[in-house]
């Protein structure tokens, strides 16, 4: 959690006082004040980690409390890097990105997670408006959309990390396809990847 994180920490005086930038917020504490915590003190903070992470009891089983472990984020591929999709004549309504059976759509493990990312690479040749958006294959459910994904050129797409929709949240083993349209039926946008990121 970026918004947790120690900016800094230094003592000037090269004692055991120190002042600690966390968050914006600079506190000047000693190491004495920084001893093993007491059971009741580490109830609540347990307590307070789950309170500011949003989490819920009913589904807190196997939930990473306090951070973000590194097995607690997976990163799937939807297509590409380094891919040259060119949907010519694009037209009006959503088409899926991948030419093959069924937009080539890839199963993503929603279970225990509550947030994504979308990061998306194109070359938007033409006039747009651009839209791009992922869906479940077999429901339309819209995992994510944007209707304005920016001007002409080389575009790079990066959500950062989203609370999922209803939809999707402990939804199991799904698949999910892109898809993209524009404003302008002629436009001929290229994409490059686009990758999924839960956690």
């Amino acid at each position: 959690m970026a918004n947790v994180a120690c900016s800094a920490s230094s003592s000037p005086t090269s004692c055991g006082h120190y002042q600690v930038t966390i968050g914006g917020v600079t506190y000047r504490w000693h190491t004495s004040e920084l001893t093993s915590l007491s059971s009741e003190e580490l109830e609540q903070f347990y307590k307070l980690a789950i309170r500011y992470g949003g989490l819920n009891l009913q589904t807190l089983g196997d939930k990473v409390i306090l951070g973000s472990d590194a097995t607690n984020v997976k990163i799937y591929q939807l297509f590409g890097p380094g891919a040259a999709i060119t949907k010519t004549n694009i037209g009006a309504s959503y088409v899926n990105i991948c030419p093959g059976l069924n937009g080539e759509r890839t199963a993503l493990d929603f279970t225990g997670c509550t947030e994504f990312r979308v990061i998306l690479h194109a070359n938007l040749v033409g006039t747009g408006a651009f839209r791009a958006r992922i869906i479940n294959d077999v429901t339309s459910a819209v995992l994510y959309e944007n209707t304005a994904l920016g001007a002409a050129g080389e575009r790079e797409l990066d959500t950062n990390w989203l609370a999922l929709p209803a939809a999707f949240v402990n939804a199991g083993l799904l698949f999910v396809r892109a898809q993209a349209n524009s404003a302008t039926a002629a436009d001929d946008p290229v994409f490059r990847s686009c990758r999924v990121g839960l956690r």
